[in-house]
């Protein structure tokens, strides 16, 4: 497979999903910054969606700097990584216009849970297609548990307390935002 055009048009998806997120926000009815501070579940759904988008688009780069080899394997494992990424930000609109909502934050959780499974699953796979390279400090079991179980852990929090399920999936992000300080960009592997 083409490397450069799985990235290309990788790229092109992830920015397309981070505009149509933007898009979603609208200014406040009002010019007062209570009025802005009314948006507050718009603007932190987008926050965390955004983070958790850009934590994931520097991880999928890092991974293809390394890899030689794209199986076709890894890009059926990419399509589907990215199709559930192209959810985010309905599931992001739905979350920041019904934080105490069950279901708006049950789908958003499961789409995340979804996109990182399928992210590790793309990981795995040009693990096993270029052995020489090294597995990131983000792909390994304690770091995997913590993030599904988060995710889990918020699916089961929403149905008694929607809002809450939102404020975990802020901390899982902080938490990857600061683990992906310690990984070291990968140079191109040509």
């Amino acid at each position: 497979m083409n490397k450069s055009r799985l990235e290309a048009f990788t790229d092109a998806v992830i920015a397309i999903a981070a505009t149509i997120m933007v898009l979603e926000l609208h200014p406040p009815k009002s010019e007062s910054l209570q009025g802005l501070f009314s948006e507050w579940p718009v603007i932190l759904s987008y926050v965390i969606s955004f983070a958790m988008i850009y934590i994931v688009w520097f991880s999928h780069h890092n991974m293809f700097n390394k890899a030689k080899v794209i199986s076709t394997k890894t890009f059926m494992f990419n399509g589907v990584w990215l199709f559930s990424l192209t959810l985010v930000p309905f599931a992001t609109a739905w979350v920041g216009n019904h934080p105490d909502g069950t279901i708006p934050e049950v789908v958003y959780l499961s789409i995340l849970l979804i996109w990182s499974f399928s992210f590790q699953l793309m990981d795995e796979q040009v693990l096993r297609d270029n052995s020489n390279i090294k597995r990131d400090v983000s792909n390994n079991l304690i770091s995997r548990l913590f993030l599904y179980g988060g995710y889990v852990l918020g699916i089961v929090i929403a149905f008694f307390w929607p809002i809450a399920s939102l404020f975990l999936v802020g901390i899982i992000t902080i938490v990857l935002s600061i683990q992906l300080t310690s990984i070291k960009p990968t140079p191109p592997n040509k």
